[in-house]
């Protein structure tokens, strides 16, 4: 499968400028697309937020500050400011309305390319450690077990247990509450939705089936324990405890 390429947003009123830099980031995998105005642009990223804004700031009809500011209410990809304004105080203020990196007219093309490369693969990092932590909040670690929040399976050394739904929500709950003791009667009701009345076979029986499931005989690094007169709870065990 071929990767996505990034789309670039050049805004640029000089034309001989826009179609260079256009073609040559084209010829280098770039999905491109241009604005010569600021009405352009605000009509472009309400079609499409792109990767990477690159802006010019004196525009004909406004100012590129204005649409970073615009830009960075819907976005934090990176923006790249490409302007003939090289006073520090330019600079500055650029940097201080969202710019991520600030070049003068007249640059080098291949730091203006080394520049883009820059602020894409950094954005890609920022945008897979998110990724990465969301993942890890919708999994609840038990040792070598591993219950994944968003598909409803309970992963046993990174295979799957083949848990039923109702077994899955039993064991989510029990985990998200460690140590907690839930009597028959609260599990029942908990996870099926019903009045459990007296009845606590079916939650009896569905414990033992979760246990084999989990391999809780054959494992000393959690359980789910019945307590006498009283309930159910998991337990995770400590590796102190474990040796001990």
């Amino acid at each position: 499968m071929n990767e996505k390429k990034s789309l670039i947003l050049m805004v640029e009123d000089e034309e001989q400028v826009l179609n260079t830099n256009c073609r040559m980031l084209q010829r280098r995998g770039y999905n491109v697309r241009t604005a010569q105005t600021v009405s352009e642009v605000c009509h472009q990223l309400e079609e499409q937020l792109p990767d990477l804004l690159i802006l010019d700031i004196m525009l004909p009809d406004g100012n590129g500050l204005d649409i970073c500011r615009h830009f960075r209410e819907k976005t934090m990809n990176p923006v790249l400011f490409l302007t003939g304004k090289s006073d520090i105080r330019d600079k500055v203020e650029g940097l201080q309305q969202g710019g991520d990196y600030y070049l003068t007219k007249p640059y080098n093309f291949d730091e203006f390319l080394a520049v883009i490369q820059m602020l894409l693969d950094r954005q890609k990092r920022i945008e897979e450690k998110i990724k990465e932590k969301y993942q890890a909040s919708r999994q609840i670690p038990i040792g070598s077990l591993r219950l994944d929040l968003s598909d409803g399976h309970a992963y046993l050394n990174n295979t799957d247990t083949g848990l039923t739904r109702t077994e899955f929500s039993l064991l989510r709950l029990l985990a998200e509450n460690q140590e907690k003791v839930f009597s028959a009667k609260e599990l029942y009701e908990a996870v099926w939705g019903s009045y459990a009345g007296t009845d606590t076979s079916t939650v009896r029986r569905h414990i033992f089936n979760l246990r084999v499931k989990i391999g809780a005989e054959n494992t000393d690094e959690y359980d789910i324990v019945s307590v006498y007169g009283k309930g159910y709870l998991c337990l995770l065990y400590t590796s102190d405890a474990a040796d001990d």
